[in-house]
């Protein structure tokens, strides 16, 4: 008898410390629950509610944003997009510089030698690439990243999808 108790009261107190327990989605969206609940996971429950309808909100406004900003692409000869406009710069006063820009997987898609003060404009696939940089012949050890996408960013004035630069 007495095993039995201690078994009751230990299921009993294990159940009342699992929290809130929920039949359904809607159950959780109404905040009715089963079994035992303390105001702090109350609290959460609330707390959970108004993030996921904040996080949503601000997520459509992002995308809505995205949706409304003019997109700089340019097309090859043949139709195929040759993707998003995007500059690579110099912005270092007496160094030339060359600045490799890799794909994720590795490979090499542009390399370009830039005078002080130079910059080039060119067009990537949407996509996540490394940024590799040369000053004076010496790689620097640090590698950069960039993301081209319909994001726009305004660089000096001008609107463009990625960039790439140096600064000393």
């Amino acid at each position: 008898m007495k095993k039995i108790v201690w078994v009751v009261i230990t299921v009993w107190f294990f159940a009342g410390c699992a929290g809130p327990r929920f039949a359904s989605e809607a159950q959780y969206d109404k905040g009715e629950w089963k079994g035992n609940a303390d105001l702090h996971e109350v609290a959460k429950i609330k707390r959970d509610k108004s993030q996921l309808a904040f996080d949503n909100k601000v997520g459509a406004m992002a995308f809505q944003k995205l949706q409304d900003a003019p997109v700089y692409t340019a097309n090859a000869e043949s139709g195929a997009s040759k993707g998003y406009k995007g500059i690579i710069a110099n912005r270092s006063n007496y160094h030339t510089v060359q600045i490799i820009i890799k794909h994720a997987m590795g490979y090499e898609l542009g390399s370009y030698v830039l005078g002080p003060g130079d910059f080039q404009e060119d067009y990537l696939l949407a996509g996540n690439y490394c940024v590799v940089t040369i000053v004076d012949g010496q790689r620097k050890k640090k590698t950069g990243k960039l993301t081209s996408g319909p994001r726009v960013f305004k660089y000096f004035g001008k609107d463009y999808h990625w960039y790439a630069y140096y600064v000393d």
